[in-house]
């Protein structure tokens, strides 16, 4: 089993932990410690303390995609950690907005210029001793979250709607298994599951760690019933544990619950956990 340590996500186990929008989840992996995600404030710093867990140690952070409440805290993490390898599946100049209205919200990086250069961009997969892996989502055959509607991108001075071409996943080797860390799954869930079982077709799939984006987090907007019925039926087959949270949304968290029992697990910052 591997031990992670969720260090923010919106809701906590108590009021020692700060939290907030966002994800970021600290991963004890033999002799490694990997960060998917950094929130989007330093709130995650803050939670690493009161845990005891020096963040200088992180050999390598992954960030998921590059929106604000998974990367806002990368300055905050450069000046502690100034050694760590960063990497993204994606241009860091690239720009993203959030839709409100008629008004396109920048919810890109904001990193400090001096930092840019720590920053590995990268345009295909990812192998770190052939037990880490970093990769790209190929499968699109499967229904993706309709929330994704809202979210767009700038692509030749055209400001166009994201196909999360830059959601990258984030794949563990433990033994003949594997664990799956995708933050936000704007990819769908089951696109992702399907694109890592057929890079690994020998592989089982363990555990699924992170959020589904099956809820608006502006207005608590819910994937309507037929969805998450389609999406409960496909993954009660898998036999998969996943672990969930922050874009889920608690009425999803609790239907699906209903629907698949031990195999979802709520996170909240400041829970420990073996997946």
């Amino acid at each position: 089993m591997i031990k992670i340590n969720i260090l923010l996500e919106n809701y906590s186990i108590n009021e020692q932990y700060k939290s907030r929008h966002g994800l970021s989840v600290l991963i004890e992996y033999f002799d490694k410690y990997l960060l998917l995600d950094v929130g989007p404030d330093k709130k995650f710093a803050e939670n690493a303390k009161i845990i005891g867990f020096d963040l200088s140690e992180v050999t390598h952070l992954f960030l998921s995609h590059n929106h604000n409440d998974h990367t806002w805290g990368l300055n905050e993490f450069i000046k502690i950690n100034n050694n760590a390898a960063i990497y993204i599946m994606d241009n860091i100049y690239n720009n993203y907005f959030d839709k409100r209205y008629f008004f396109y919200m920048p919810i890109g990086l904001k990193l400090k210029k001096k930092y840019n250069s720590k920053i590995i961009q990268l345009s295909n997969d990812l192998s770190i001793d052939n037990k880490i892996f970093f990769m790209k989502n190929v499968i699109t055959e499967n229904r993706k979250p309709t929330f994704n509607k809202t979210l767009f991108k700038k692509e030749n001075g055209k400001i166009v709607n994201d196909v999360f071409d830059h959601e990258g996943i984030l794949v563990l080797k433990d033994n003949n298994e594997l664990l799956i860390f995708n933050s936000c799954s704007h990819n769908g869930v089951l696109n992702i599951i399907e694109t890592v079982k057929r890079k690994f077709p020998d592989k089982t799939i363990r555990s699924y760690v992170g959020g589904l984006h099956l809820c608006n987090p502006d207005t608590q907007d819910h994937e309507n019933p037929e969805y998450l019925d389609y999406l409960a039926e496909k993954l009660k087959t898998m036999n998969i544990n996943i672990y969930t949270g922050h874009c889920t949304g608690k009425f999803v968290l609790n239907y699906l619950t209903e629907k698949l029992g031990n195999m979802i697990h709520e996170i909240n910052t400041g829970m420990e956990l073996e997946v």
